[in-house]
């Protein structure tokens, strides 16, 4: 299985030109990287979508829609042209840094 350094390197928001820096955000915070100042530290989905950028107190900043959310995502990894095996790990990543508060 794909270590999480080569989704690191396929799923980098310097290899999407049009990825929003919310995006690359989420992204980095899935990835447990610092892509954007400031970086997400904590993200929960909640009936608002909310997230915590790094040194915030509280869920502080409005992400979307789950469904939204969820759907860029898939984007993304089929943009990343990820084999099955590294979408898999992807998708894992996913369920596990994503809480659910709802």
């Amino acid at each position: 299985m794909e270590s999480n350094q080569g989704l690191t390197e396929l799923l980098h928001p310097s290899r999407f030109d049009g990825m929003s820096g919310k995006m690359a955000a989420i992204v980095g915070y899935i990835l447990d990287q610092e892509f954007t100042d400031p970086s997400i530290d904590d993200m929960c989905i909640t009936s608002d979508g909310m997230a915590q950028h790094k040194g915030d107190c509280g869920m502080n900043d409005f992400i979307g829609a789950e469904s939204d959310l969820k759907q860029n995502w898939s984007r993304l990894l089929t943009a990343a042209k990820l084999t099955k095996d590294q979408r898999k790990e992807a998708e894992k990543l996913y369920g596990k840094r994503l809480c659910r508060q709802i």
